[in-house]
């Protein structure tokens, strides 16, 4: 019976480690997203911007030959594609930062060690295999009577917890979708 309680509150504490897990996750995982669409969205925009300047300074380059036109908006150009690098070189900084700040926020997991997570909850599905495995292993071999009907009685009462656990377990799920 024993084996069967600790087994319940390590499962309870397994489940509980692995949504706090899933949180953390999801927010890794939104912030990397997230932040590979900001500067998909940046290098876009600031690249059809160089384009165009690029394009400009060509026409009026060939157009004005000699009057040096083009010069203007081939400084604009080099402006942009400075702008670029510096985006890019402070892309962490200035966009997956404050990413993972916003995601951390709105899941809920802003201030939590995330490796402290998932550390714990690999340690407790660790410690659950055990638990899990201690509860259902055989009995060792009764050495005489008494011993075996002190096992046949402790089966017996883990058998009978067990299905007084699966009723309630019904019952709860019942309540919870009638509501």
């Amino acid at each position: 019976m024993n084996e069967f309680q600790q087994f319940f509150e390590q499962l309870k504490k397994y489940l509980d480690l692995q949504r706090q897990n899933v949180s953390v996750t999801t927010a890794e995982g939104m912030s990397k997203v997230l932040s590979a669409v900001v500067v998909a969205l940046l290098f876009i925009m600031i690249g059809s911007v160089m384009l165009l300047l690029l394009s400009f300074a060509a026409a009026y380059w060939l157009g004005d030959m000699m009057e040096n036109n083009a010069l203007g908006f081939l400084i604009l150009f080099l402006l942009v594609t400075v702008v670029l690098i510096v985006v890019w070189l402070n892309r962490k900084k200035w966009i997956s930062e404050p990413m993972d700040t916003l995601t951390n926020d709105v899941m809920g997991v802003s201030g939590v060690d995330k490796a402290q997570v998932k550390s714990e909850a690999a340690k407790s599905q660790k410690e659950l295999t055990e638990s899990f495995n201690a509860a259902i292993a055989p009995l060792p071999k009764a050495k005489n009577k008494i011993e075996t009907i002190s096992q046949l009685i402790s089966r017996g009462t883990m058998i009978f917890e067990g299905i007084m656990f699966g009723i309630r377990m019904t019952r709860g799920l019942r309540k919870a979708f009638r509501k």
